[in-house]
């Protein structure tokens, strides 16, 4: 990282390589301020990047995907509970399907055969926190090192959490749901090609759905890289690294996310502090809002609490207790 010094502000640099230098050269003769223009080409390159990125990968997660047969582990999972059921209800979650709502049915279809709610709100957590598309969008978004700390820390955070919720009685909490939508794999297809076709499908839908996040998480980043000193933000959150860990957690929990729309910001936050990016990832991977809302129709909304409170509270001391690792 580079620091440029600028009408009295230093602001961080990026080096973007070929594509930011020739978009910094065909914004270069605009009537701007020299802060307007480095977001501008921070904003164009690190969206251009990002989009890439979430195509390819995603397009690789929903290929790989349709070779893995989900029906067979819900009904596997549908025969097991204990200890057996919770390893897995974690496995299946990390295969699970990326969307919600494709998650929520299945839950349902779970507790409906005497699967215990504990259980399957393992196998939720587990498709939050580590599904194939967040491990493979956190390695190619961050890096090996991070992504690394960020797998060690979920796997933490489902350990402990499945703990707890197994403590909890929870089996009264379920409510009558009737499913609207379920993936039906019999029609899913078989040939290469078309596999291909769909998960090209499955990732322009996803791309549809979360366009608007993900520009405005770029623009937030190239706002504070552009208009603030990152070297004194920089000093200001190592100071006070427990502190910022905790703001950034509370603020991450509420909102729905996932890795891509995090991105911007999360690559804003390595450059501060690792630490304080594990913190932001996990709050906002591991529960939201609109999905605890979700949840309601499914669960009682005492249950939903007590798995909300249960899973914030988690995720906070193992975001906190990083601020010691790194």
């Amino acid at each position: 990282m580079q620091i440029v010094q600028t009408s009295g502000q230093i602001h961080a640099g990026h080096d973007h390589g070929i594509l930011g230098k020739w978009i910094e050269t065909l914004t270069e003769n605009l009537p701007v301020s020299e802060q307007v223009h480095e977001f501008i080409t921070h904003f164009i390159t690190d969206s251009l990047n990002i989009f890439l990125l979430l195509f390819v990968v995603m397009t690789a997660v929903y290929f790989l995907s349709s070779y893995i047969n989900m029906d067979k582990l819900h009904h596997r999972l549908a025969h097991l509970n204990s200890v057996p059921g919770y390893l897995l209800a974690a496995a299946a979650g990390i295969l699970s399907p990326f969307c919600s709502c494709s998650i929520l049915p299945v839950l349902i279809g779970l507790i409906s055969v005497g699967v215990p709610v504990s259980v399957c709100l393992c196998y939720l957590t587990a498709s939050s926190l580590i599904n194939l598309t967040a491990i493979v969008s956190v390695f190619a978004v961050a890096g090996v090192n991070f992504g690394i700390a960020y797998l060690v820390g979920a796997v933490v955070v489902l350990l402990i959490l499945s703990v707890l919720l197994a403590s909890f009685k929870l089996e009264n909490g379920v409510k009558h749901y009737e499913c609207e939508h379920h993936h039906d794999h019999a029609h899913e297809p078989k040939t290469l090609g078309g596999r291909l076709k769909h998960a090209l499908l499955d990732t322009l839908n996803m791309v549809k759905k979360c366009w608007l996040f993900i520009l405005f998480g770029v623009a937030l980043s190239s706002a504070i890289m552009s208009f603030f000193s990152l070297d004194a933000i920089t000093q200001i959150v190592n100071s006070n690294e427990m502190l910022s860990s905790l703001i950034v957690s509370i603020v991450g929990i509420p909102i729905h996310s996932d890795m891509f729309t995090i991105a911007p910001v999360l690559q804003l936050l390595l450059k501060i502090s690792p630490a304080v990016a594990l913190s932001f990832a996990l709050s906002s991977m591991v529960v939201s809002i609109p999905s605890a809302i979700l949840l309601t129709r499914a669960l009682r909304v005492k249950t939903v609490v007590i798995y909300c409170v249960a899973a914030a509270g988690v995720t906070i001391l193992v975001g906190l207790l990083s601020c010691l690792l790194f």
